[in-house]
C-alpha cells in the first residue's frame, strides 16, 4: 500500500472515532489510534480543512460540530461563495441576493400581511430571517 492510502485510510478512521464519540480532540485521536500528538493534530486540522464538522477555536483547540450547527455553517459557507464570486464577477444585485437567501434557506418570502412593519422591504427574525415583501403600487392602482 502507498502511504497516501495508508493516511487516507487514516483519516477515515480518524474521522469517524471524531464522529462516534462526537468529540473532537487531540488526545481522543491520538489514544485512540496509538499516534504523535503531532500526528493526531494533523488528522484533526485536516478535518477543519475538509469538513464542516470539526473546527479550530480561537484558542487552538478543536470541537466537533456536525448535524444542526454543521449543516447551517455549510449552508452559510455555500452562500457566502455564491455572493463573493458573483461581486468578483460584479453581477451582485439585491434582486440576486435575496433570490439566493431564499435558495439557501436563510430568508422566506412572506405575504405582506404576515409582516410587523408597513414598510417597502423588512426583516423579521423568528429562527430564519423572513423578508417581507410589499406589493409595487402603480399608477393604476394607486
Amino acid at each position: 500500500m502507498s502511504t497516501a492510502v495508508l493516511k487516507d485510510a487514516l483519516y477515515e478512521r480518524a474521522l469517524e472515532l471524531v464522529r462516534t464519540y462526537r468529540a473532537a480532540s487531540v488526545v481522543l485521536v491520538q489514544r485512540h489510534l496509538h499516534l504523535s500528538w503531532k500526528d493526531a493534530e494533523s488528522l484533526l486540522q485536516r478535518m477543519a480543512q475538509e469538513t464542516m464538522s470539526v473546527r479550530r477555536t480561537s484558542n487552538g483547540l478543536f470541537i466537533f460540530i456536525e448535524n444542526l450547527i454543521g449543516e447551517e455553517l455549510q449552508t452559510l459557507h455555500s452562500f457566502a461563495q455564491e455572493v463573493v464570486l458573483a461581486l468578483a464577477a460584479g453581477e451582485l444585485d439585491a434582486g440576486q441576493l435575496r433570490r439566493a437567501a431564499i435558495r439557501y434557506g436563510l430568508a422566506e418570502e412572506v405575504a405582506p400581511s404576515d409582516c410587523t412593519t408597513s414598510s417597502a422591504k423588512a426583516l423579521r427574525p423568528c429562527g430564519y430571517l423572513r423578508e417581507c415583501v410589499q406589493p409595487t403600487l402603480t399608477p393604476a392602482s394607486a
